[in-house]
């Protein structure tokens, strides 16, 4: 199976052609903090979802492990929306500072 792998990647290269690798990147595509904290609530509700089934069929310590993975995920994605949020109010902030800056500078210019 490696030989084969290895002999395609190998061709692939020869000719110039990039294999698709399925491996390859993390394909999240939260491109902003609304779908960032969207994907955090998901996860919280597959978080209570899991440990209610698991708990339901009376395999506690598995409904544990999965509740904490879920919720893990969630705080993530809710960080990860709370940055993204926070650096877009940050630049947001920063402009309308210099555009005040600039007219306040022309105002008080004699």
């Amino acid at each position: 199976m490696k030989k084969r792998i290895v002999t395609i990647v190998m061709l692939s290269v020869m000719f110039g052609v990039m294999p698709t690798l399925t491996f390859s990147a993390q394909s999240n595509t939260n491109k902003s903090a609304k779908s960032e904290m969207k994907q955090s609530g998901k996860e919280a509700k597959n978080a209570g979802k899991s440990l209610g089934s698991n708990v339901k069929e009376g395999k506690v310590v598995k409904g544990g492990k999965e509740f904490g993975k879920h919720t893990a995920s969630s705080a993530k994605h809710a960080a990860k929306g709370t940055a993204k949020g926070a650096k877009t109010t940050a630049k947001a902030t920063s402009k309308a500072a210099k555009k005040t800056g600039k007219t306040v500078k022309k105002a008080v210019t004699p």
